[in-house]
């Protein structure tokens, strides 16, 4: 934990390999048995709300509210077309016996700094938290949160499958071109209007003609793999594709 302390003093993105082992959600109890998850929801019975497509940016992006059995069913087990993520959900509210798989890890009771200066976050009021805030996120290989930013400091935690993660400082924000106020005043500035997934998937001539800064933004990048966790300075800019079947827990706290 020293060392982690230091490391905030000038802090940048850190993967930590043995920070989840004595988590009954990976042994004991494991979360990558669908007939534990079954059980602990009701027999799936349990409502969840559900995001339907690749990214929360694109066009024809909903939300639904299906059964967790139907959820696991269509998008896991059973796979269809279309992608269906469980993304941001606070699943320990609907479901405590689960929090009982978990434990905050000791990195999120430490004093992480605030916002460096220079960048879009610095200065900002941002809610202090009494607890750590934690979200669950599940779903089938190529779910995707697409390039962002959070309020908060971040410890992302991996409990099912693999993750790749793409980081940017919020130094090269100016190159990521964030959008800004749309439609119906929602504030999406941060949102990079670059679209990681398409760039990884070829079409970088597009990209860069309308971005033309984003080729030279600095990034890190990294696989997050299972039983390891991530830690993300606040304002970093994060990208996130499931490589296979995946089941992670975020905590967010200052």
């Amino acid at each position: 934990m020293a060392a982690f302390e230091a490391h905030l003093a000038n802090p940048t993105p850190l993967i930590m390999t043995d920070g989840l082992t004595h988590w009954p959600a990976l042994q004991e109890r494991p979360w990558k048995s669908p007939s534990y998850l079954l059980e602990k929801t009701f027999g799936g019975r349990r409502l969840v709300p559900i995001e339907l497509g690749r990214s929360y940016t694109d066009e024809g992006w909903g939300q639904s509210i299906i059964t967790f059995r139907e959820f696991m069913d269509r998008y896991l087990i059973n796979k269809d077309n279309t992608v269906g993520y469980l993304a941001q959900h606070d699943l320990f509210s609907q479901i405590p016996s689960l929090r009982n798989d978990i434990s905050i890890p000791d990195y999120c009771y430490t004093s992480p700094p605030p916002p460096p200066l220079g960048t879009p976050l610095a200065g900002k009021e941002i809610p202090e938290l009494e607890e750590p805030m934690i979200n669950t996120w599940f779903g089938p290989a190529g779910t995707i949160s697409p390039l962002h930013t959070d309020p908060y400091h971040n410890i992302l935690c991996q409990v099912v499958g693999r993750k790749y993660v793409r980081l940017y400082s919020p130094f090269e924000s100016d190159k990521l071109y964030p959008r800004g106020i749309e439609e119906g005043g929602v504030d999406m500035g941060n949102t990079s209007q670059v679209d990681i997934g398409a760039f990884e998937n070829g079409e970088h001539n597009e990209i860069l003609k309308t971005y033309p800064l984003f080729d030279q933004a600095k990034y890190v990048e990294g696989i997050l793999n299972e039983g390891e966790c991530l830690y993300i300075p606040v304002g970093w800019w994060h990208y996130v594709r499931s490589l296979t079947v995946s089941f992670s827990v975020s905590f967010w706290w200052n």
